[in-house]
């Protein structure tokens, strides 16, 4: 069976740009290349605005569910498990994303009574918004429960797969595709001069470090007092680090966005000197290779599975030390030479390892595999 005859249900909690992050941009953008070429895309999401339940956009179609709770970021929709029974057989594959959400957890069930292969892509093993404990008790039943479900697991790194392996996951079915970028749309800037800012984009939730990024950044202004700090996402958090800055003396350096449009981050890379990551849990985030694509050095904390992914690309350093995260950015940005070694290794390293297009494709190969 060829990609024009594969009828796709994706089931995902987020999906952009009703949420803004990596997992709904993997979503959003995979549904998108997956219907040019040929497959027929159905995504089961979450309603969390003000658009219809129903549409079609960018080629595929978008069916929501309404939440009756939401606990620790997991949206709770038993309406979606009734629509998963009655439209299952209608589909040729069920892809469901990240364990860690309901939506994918009913998605195991009715594989369990009777559905069309499922796969699974673990956007990481751990959350950042649940709290240690939950995950102790999480992780080696109802989530290996989730895994042994399906009928393929994909995650994006090596050491991702060891870690499902760990759970006794069997490893035959686990399938690592990386993560991927469209290296058309995020490249480097013409110009060489210096903007003086430094870029973080994420959600504003605990595991993301940014409460020491702002920490690091104090330090930086010191010796960098022109230095700008430019903080794109929205979360929890956000009013508590917006007090963090005005309790340093930061507002005039720092500045907060809600959302910009996937289309406009391209601009906002090419604007910027640095790309910091200072996660304390983390998968491989698209933002870190949207960064090296658009040939922007990388400060991240130094997160096993981020290793092969930076080495030669940026700096790392230990998680939780802002003064570590300050001097890593301090030197990038007193040595135009290696920020430029570095801009340039990010770039090559994304185009050769981790373009979009095949993600897409090895993603439909799976499909191929199992109907």
């Amino acid at each position: 069976m060829n990609s024009d005859s594969i009828k796709v249900l994706r089931v995902v909690s987020d999906l952009y740009p009703s949420v803004v992050g990596g997992l709904g941009i993997h979503a959003h953008e995979m549904s998108k290349e997956q219907a040019r070429f040929g497959c027929d895309v159905t995504v089961y999401t979450t309603k969390t605005d003000s658009r219809p339940m129903q549409e079609l956009e960018n080629g595929y179609k978008i069916v929501r569910f309404r939440s009756i709770m939401n606990l620790m970021g997991n949206s709770f929709t038993p309406s979606l498990f009734f629509k998963l029974i009655h439209t299952k057989n209608d589909f040729d594959i069920i892809h469901a994303h990240s364990h860690l959400f309901f939506s994918t957890n009913l998605c195991a069930l009715v594989k369990r009574l009777g559905s069309p292969p499922l796969v699974i892509t673990n956007h990481g093993l751990i959350s950042q918004t649940v709290p240690l404990w939950v995950h102790k008790v999480y992780i080696p039943t109802i989530a290996k429960w989730t895994f042994e479900s399906a009928d393929r697991v994909l995650c994006y790194t090596k050491e991702e797969k060891s870690m499902l392996e760990e759970l006794d996951i069997d490893s035959d079915k686990i399938v690592v595709i990386h993560n991927g970028i469209d290296t058309r749309l995020f490249s480097p800037r013409e110009s060489e001069e210096s903007n003086n800012q430094i870029l973080w984009i994420g959600r504003f939730i605990p595991g993301k470090g940014i409460e020491y990024l702002v920490d690091a950044f104090s330090i930086l202004v010191r010796e960098h007092p022109d230095l700008k700090l430019l903080m794109v996402g929205w979360g929890p958090l956000k009013d508590d680090i917006k007090q963090k800055v005005q309790s340093l003396g930061l507002t005039k350096s720092v500045t907060i966005e809600d959302f910009i449009p996937n289309t406009k981050l391209p601009e906002v890379y090419q604007n910027s000197d640095v790309f910091v990551l200072p996660s304390t849990q983390e998968g491989v985030p698209r933002t870190l290779l949207e960064a090296m694509a658009s040939g922007i050095p990388i400060v991240c904390t130094k997160l096993p599975q981020l290793t092969d992914v930076v080495n030669g690309c940026g700096l790392m350093v230990p998680t939780k030390d802002p003064q570590a995260l300050a001097d890593a950015i301090s030197k990038i940005l007193c040595d135009k030479d290696l920020a430029q070694k570095l801009g340039k290794n990010g770039r090559a390293n994304v185009v050769k390892n981790y373009s979009w297009e095949d993600t897409v494709k090895k993603t439909i190969k799976v499909y191929e595999e199992l109907i």
